[in-house]
């Protein structure tokens, strides 16, 4: 695959990727209202990580995997692929922590939809920035 059409996807997955973190935030503010609401966006956020976020980064992945096979891990480009592989490594353990959560709305079990938001609060805080980081290093790097 032309090397210029590879980086065009991954850039491409990676927009999308943050534009669905962005819808994911501000669907998950609605989560406190009511137990319905809980409940609610449990299956909404499930359904948006199955058919949206969950192909985004794994194209990501793929891309990135694919651009540096043949380079040197070393230097800036190491920390960018470092942070890359925790906000994708952070992304899986949400999408865990989402089915989880799916599986303790559909049986209504509100302290187990607590217990997984929270678990996908830590990890969203630690695979954000991560990805913010290999992002702007990848800027960095192309210039």
């Amino acid at each position: 695959m032309n090397a210029s059409l590879l980086l065009s996807i991954h850039l491409f997955a990676a927009a999308f990727w943050f534009g669905i973190l962005g819808v994911e935030f501000i669907l998950e503010q609605g989560r406190t209202r009511s137990r319905e609401h809980g409940y609610a966006v449990a299956d909404i956020h499930y359904h948006v990580d199955l058919f949206l976020e969950t192909p985004a980064f794994m194209t990501v992945l793929v891309t990135g995997v694919l651009m540096s096979s043949g380079q040197a891990l070393e230097g800036l480009f190491l920390v960018k692929v470092c942070a890359g592989l925790v906000a994708i490594a952070g992304n899986v353990g949400c999408v865990y922590a989402i089915v989880r959560r799916k599986i303790a709305g559909h049986t209504q079990d509100f302290a187990g939809l607590v217990r997984y938001s929270r678990v996908v609060d830590k990890l969203s805080a630690i695979a954000v920035p991560a990805g913010v980081v290999s992002l702007l290093i990848g800027f960095y790097l192309a210039h």
